[in-house]
């Protein structure tokens, strides 16, 4: 009875073993694959946030040329308000089109999709800019947007 126990103890460690050899053994392109956190459509222009493998990045599925990039932690996000709406204002008088906010540096702990950094995004003429300056001051969430007066400071940067 010792040696049967004995035996099946082998077995088991040695095919234990051999499960978490074959785990080692997976694609790393599985860990590293590009996530896209969200998506709009402003004008015909598919924007989306990517998380790719720990960076953020944009990524614009149309002609125009866009610049800049994300300094935000991901995953990221658009802010929205009214009915998941992705916030937008025109700034005329600062030649913008379109004014985006994007939200990264997320809270893990909140039950919502919550975080502590804002970053800019600009239509202008023909060209998207990622505007150069963040705000990292305080706890903004997706789905509540923000006040006019964050989208008119990146407008006029």
């Amino acid at each position: 009875m010792k040696n049967i126990l004995l035996v099946v103890s082998i077995l088991f460690l040695v095919l234990s073993c051999k499960k978490d050899k074959e785990n080692l053994r997976q694609p790393v392109t599985e860990n590293n694959a590009a996530i896209v956190t969200d998506t709009t459509l402003i004008n015909g222009v598919l924007l989306e946030l990517i998380d790719n493998n720990g960076k953020a990045e944009l990524k614009i599925n149309s002609k125009i040329s866009g610049s800049g990039n994300i300094k935000i932690s991901p995953p990221c996000y658009f802010l929205r308000r009214e009915g998941n709406k992705v916030e937008n204002f025109p700034y005329p008088d600062a030649g913008v089109d379109h004014t985006l906010v994007i939200l990264g540096n997320i809270d893990k702990r909140s039950g919502r999709i919550c975080g502590k950094g804002l970053q800019g995004l600009l239509f202008k003429k023909d060209s998207i800019i990622i505007t150069p300056r963040t705000l990292t001051h305080s706890l903004t969430c997706a789905d509540s947007g923000a006040d006019e007066k964050i989208f008119w400071g990146f407008a006029h940067d």
